[in-house]
C-alpha cells in the first residue's frame, strides 16, 4: 500500500496554482490522521475546535459531550471538516477540507462499532457521549509547494 503523502496526485491545479488532489487521495488523507478540525456555528459566532474523527465510507464520524457540536448535529447544521499537514523543511504540504451537514447517529450498533474504533484522546470512556456523522456535500484537497520547488 502507498503512503497518501507521497502518492503522486493529479496534475491538475486550482486558480491559485495549487495542485488538487483527487478524491481516492482525499479519502486516504482522512484516514491517515487521527486529529482534524470542525468549523461549526456556536450561538452565531464560527467555532473550530480539533476532534478525533474516523471515516466511515464518505463520512466523518466523530464523537460529542454536550454542547455546540452537539447542538450543531441535532438540527443538522452546516459544518465543515479540515484535515491537514505540512514538512516545512521541505516546503510541502496538504489539505482536505470536508463541507456538508452534522447528523446526529442514533443507531446503538453504529455506535458500539465507532467506540470500538475510535481512540479519543479528550473523551475519557465513562463520559457519557453522542456521535455525530459529517455528511458531506463537497469534498475537496489542495497539495502545496514552495514557490520555485
Amino acid at each position: 500500500m502507498s503512503d497518501p503523502e507521497t502518492t503522486p496526485a493529479a496534475a491538475a491545479s486550482d486558480r491559485h496554482g495549487l495542485e488538487v488532489i483527487g478524491m481516492a487521495q482525499c479519502m486516504a488523507l482522512l484516514r491517515s490522521r487521527p486529529l482534524g478540525r470542525l468549523a461549526y456555528l456556536d450561538s452565531g459566532a464560527p467555532t473550530v475546535v480539533p476532534v478525533n474523527h474516523l471515516v466511515d465510507g464518505p463520512t466523518i464520524v466523530l464523537r460529542s459531550m454536550q454542547g455546540g457540536k452537539l447542538d450543531a448535529a441535532i438540527v443538522e447544521a452546516p459544518v465543515a471538516f479540515q484535515l491537514d499537514d505540512h514538512d516545512p523543511s521541505r516546503g510541502t504540504g496538504w489539505s482536505v477540507l470536508v463541507r456538508g451537514r452534522a447528523v446526529l447517529i442514533e443507531d446503538p450498533e453504529l455506535e458500539a462499532r465507532f467506540a470500538d474504533e475510535l481512540d479519543s484522546w479528550a473523551i475519557d470512556a465513562d463520559t457519557p457521549v453522542s456521535w455525530i456523522r459529517i455528511v458531506p456535500d463537497e469534498i475537496s484537497g489542495r497539495r502545496l509547494q514552495r514557490a520555485g520547488d
